[in-house]
């Protein structure tokens, strides 16, 4: 399989030497790097077009002419790679040597994947490892896989880069869109294996609680939501007009997967369980349709009804408990 490394860089001059000197040694070397540069204004084009120079395997550099952004950034990175496996990295992160080639041989042993989602060790801004990974994050906190969501940690094969390009960015970030359609349609597979170390500093692009370098824990969680539940409050965006983007988003989903019929059912085969997909899909739209309706009644007459949406399980396709909780307070 022809391998492709799909790499978004932004004002990376920092930690960027490093991961592209992660590529270098791996053990299965790429065919081919993509790199597309969202404008950056430091040393970032210079440190790439070195490397071009010297790589023992292909390397693409473009320059966007204005600056798209996290999600459109990695989006055309993507559709510029050729390669049959589709490795994501973002610019500051280290590889481990086999990290290539465990993802191929994971392929190759899991019928039907199309979606390969790696565990990575946390470290600190210098590298120093934390003895913490991604996945052990998501499971103390007593957080859902569906929570384990790392576009620098994903590869993708190329016959589902159809399924999803373009992305849908007002609904979704690019990780999270790649993963939401990998694991509605079951062809995505998890690593418990570290094959990276995934550096988290203040400049980071993407923040989550279970992501950084400290333990976390159930207290983590709820003091993570309840800070994000005052942040909407400040904000001029309300918890209601969240609630109305997760329906409209689920609407966007659903429609999407019957437009994509034909083109689903050639990836996966036609053995997919398609009636299951599209009735799980309709029970988390109703589920946010419910909770949109809630919260648009008064905060002091939401009890009952919150009530019979944490009975009939409405809250698991959110945080659980805690969302219970912050729709009746907030």
């Amino acid at each position: 399989m022809k391998v492709s490394i799909a790499l978004a860089t932004y004002n990376g001059e920092r930690y960027l030497q490093e991961q592209l000197d992660s590529f270098l040694h791996q053990t299965r070397l790429p065919d081919e790097m993509i790199a597309c540069d969202d404008c950056s204004t430091d040393r970032t084009m210079d440190i790439l077009k070195s490397f071009a120079k010297s790589a023992p395997f292909a390397v693409h550099i473009y320059r966007n002419a204005i600056n798209l952004g996290y999600t459109k950034n990695f989006e055309r990175a993507i559709s510029l790679c050729s390669g049959d496996v589709i490795f994501l990295s973002d610019q500051d992160d280290v590889w481990f040597p086999e990290k290539i080639e465990v993802v191929l041989s994971t392929f190759r042993s899991k019928k039907g994947a199309l979606v390969v989602i790696n565990n990575s060790r946390i470290t600190d801004e210098y590298l120093k490892p934390t003895n913490i990974t991604a996945m052990e994050q998501i499971h103390s906190a007593n957080l859902s896989d569906k929570f384990f969501v790392a576009g620098c940690c994903t590869a993708i094969k190329s016959e589902f880069v159809p399924l999803i390009l373009p992305i849908p960015s007002e609904y979704f970030p690019f990780d999270g869109w790649i993963h939401r359609i990998s694991c509605t349609l079951n062809c995505r597979v998890s690593l418990s294996q570290p094959l990276q170390f995934r550096r988290r500093h203040a400049d980071s692009a993407s923040y989550f609680f279970a992501s950084e370098a400290k333990p976390a824990t159930i207290l983590n969680k709820i003091i993570y939501y309840c800070k994000y539940y005052c942040k909407l409050r400040k904000s001029s965006q309300s918890h209601q007009e969240m609630a109305l983007k997760r329906v409209e988003g689920l609407k966007f989903v659903s429609n999407y997967l019957v437009e994509q019929r034909i083109e689903i059912e050639r990836c996966l085969g036609e053995s997919i369980k398609w009636n299951t997909i599209m009735n799980d899909i309709r029970m988390e739209q109703e589920a946010a349709e419910r909770r949109l309706a809630l919260l648009k009644k008064n905060r002091f007459l939401r009890l009952p009804t919150a009530l019979m949406m944490l009975l009939r399980g409405d809250y698991r396709y959110f945080v659980g408990w805690i969302s219970f909780i912050g729709d009746l307070v907030r």
